[in-house]
């Protein structure tokens, strides 16, 4: 790339769920048919991020305009009860499937609210809605807008616990992975602290990395009182 001047360069290509949304939502083009559409859509896809990895760039990120808009509840939105989040998200990770694990650490997405016309169009539409699900593509790194966001004030809680395993964190590390999310970016004021996932204290649920359920039900309890000292003491470091 003769204007980098040596720099790593990072490369958007357009949005598949945006693409996607070229096909009818309801019946199917003759001669067409959708899942066709969606099969040449991801090849496509793929075709043109590798594009931009043999010309050099060194990361390349997916937009994903559509993300919030998706879940959008407008009867003018032809979307509307669709379902299209789920689809889109199943969407990108059959694009990124397509590449190994070491190509996908240099790919991510990329979502907005719109930009056309300087205007949005779902900024009343909360990240909550969704980030959850944004998490789930296979993605290397994630470029997630907030400057023009009118509302700051989310609050991210970070996994600090495994409950998939038996071993039990120090106090000393909950705090470090605490401080080091800091240190990524979150501002210490609206960063806490949960558990990576339910810790399934059910009785069917044979635990087998623990031993025993009774075992595992043990260890959570030891993990969530680890996770609260941790972030004490984590706060107390940051000055909170």
């Amino acid at each position: 790339m003769p204007y980098t001047k040596g720099h790593g360069m990072k490369q958007a290509v357009i949005a598949p769920s945006m693409l996607y949304l070229l096909y009818p939502l309801q019946g199917i083009l003759e001669g067409y048919p959708k899942e066709q559409f969606v099969d040449d859509l991801v090849a496509e896809c793929e075709k043109d991020i590798r594009g931009c990895f043999e010309i050099g760039a060194k990361r390349v990120s997916m937009d994903f305009t559509e993300g919030r808009l998706a879940t959008k509840r407008d009867s003018r939105n032809l979307w509307t009860g669709a379902d299209l989040l789920k689809t889109s998200i199943d969407l990108y990770n059959r694009v990124l499937a397509k590449f190994s694990p070491e190509e996908r650490v240099n790919i991510g997405i990329h979502t907005c609210l719109g930009g056309d016309c300087d205007s949005v169009h779902s900024g009343e539409v909360p990240y909550s809605d969704l980030l959850p699900s944004l998490f789930t593509m296979n993605a290397g790194y994630f470029l997630i807008q907030l400057a023009s966001e009118k509302d700051k004030s989310s609050v991210a809680f970070i996994g600090t616990i495994n409950p998939l395993s038996p071993d039990v964190k120090t106090p000393e590390i909950v705090a470090a992975d605490l401080e080091e999310a800091v240190k990524c970016g979150i501002p210490k004021d609206q960063l806490g602290a949960t558990d990576d996932c339910g810790f399934s204290p059910f009785s069917v649920d044979v635990k087998p990395k623990h031993g025993s359920p009774d075992f595992a039900r043990e260890m959570a309890m030891k993990k969530l009182a680890a996770r609260v000292k941790g972030a004490k003491m984590a706060s107390e470091k940051l000055g909170i």
